[in-house]
This record gives structure tokens, sequence and C-alpha cells, in this order.
């Protein structure tokens, strides 16, 4: 075979093979995220702003004795998730006290139909933090619950008052001792 040939061959591989294939178009931004502005949104830490289905009232339910701990986030003691209100828990006292009241007609509106409430978070990291929060610990080390989640007792509906960021967290285990490894909140 001739050199003419070879590398006319050649020349002709090597077009066929680097040639990029057709670029198809998608609406698509990545295939993580489904517009540009879902993952802007995600970059830049911006959250919904929960919208709950019942102005839960947490201010009165304080005065009157009652903690975060009681009925409402019981497993906060025993695990990494506090935990949100089931209509059963709410109908433990609601059934007898205030049931003239329109937002306790409202959880019972809940029990009737079967539905539990549809809380909606307020608190919580996403995914691509990589954080592994446990409450039970925080419980234990007497953190109270205002340090992460601000002035709970004067608000009707939960908001979120306090920027959870890394450098919150490093901080308060540094003034009160805790470990700081990487391990200790990223496993």
């Amino acid at each position: 075979m001739s050199r003419a040939v070879v590398a006319a061959v050649a020349l002709t591989t090597t077009a066929a093979c680097t040639q990029a294939p057709p670029q198809v178009s998608s609406p698509v931004f990545t295939t993580a995220r489904p517009t540009v502005s879902q993952a802007a949104r995600e970059f830049f830490g911006i959250r919904p702003r929960p919208v709950q289905p019942i102005a839960f009232p947490h201010k009165r339910h304080i005065e009157k004795g009652l903690t975060c701990t009681d009925y409402c986030h019981e497993s906060v003691t025993k695990g990494p998730v506090a935990g949100l209100p089931s209509v059963k828990t709410c109908m433990i006292c609601h059934d007898a006290i205030a049931t003239d009241r329109p937002l306790v007609q409202q959880v019972a509106n809940y029990q009737k139909t079967g539905i539990d409430i549809p809380w909606q978070r307020v608190y919580g990291y996403t995914q691509a933090a990589h954080v592994r929060f446990n409450h039970a610990p925080h419980i234990r080390a007497n953190v109270e619950c205002a340090t992460c989640h601000g002035g709970v007792a004067q608000q009707t509906v939960a908001e979120r008052n306090v920027d959870l960021t890394m450098g919150f967290c490093v901080n308060c285990h540094q003034q009160k001792n805790a470990p700081n490894d990487c391990l200790t909140c990223h496993y």
C-alpha cells in the first residue's frame, strides 16, 4: 500500500473519529437540576419558605407549660430526627381541650379524613451539604432548642431564624468544647 493511500485512510479515519456527535437539544439544564434557577437557588443556599397547613401556635403551647420534647418532637431525645407531630399526637389533648377553636377543628378534620397533617420541614440540611445532624447528643449536652431554632417560644408559626452554616456549628462546638473533627457531622 502506498504512503498516499495510508495517509488518506488515516486522515479519513481521524476525521470520522473526531467529529462531534450531533447536539440534541434538551430542556433540562443539567442531569441534576431541571432548571437553571433551581440550580442557582441550590448553589446559593436559597430555600423556599415553608408554608404550614395549620398556623400552629407554638407560643400558646409553651405558655401552657409544654416543652418541645413533651409530645410534638418526642423523638428528639432518642435519635437524629426530632420528628413532626402526627394528627394522633395533637388529638391526645385536643379530643377534649379547645375543641371549639378553629385551628383545633382543622386538626380534627384531618383526623376525620384519615389524612396526617402535611407539615413542612422548617430546618434541615440539603443532601449536598453531606451533614448528618443528630438531635439526641445535643439534647443530652443541654443545648437549648432556641440555640439552633431561634425564639420559637415567641413565634406562632415556626420560621427559619438561625442560619445553620458550618461556621455557626463550628463556633458553637468550640464554645462548648465539643468535638470539631469533620466526622462529627459529616459521615
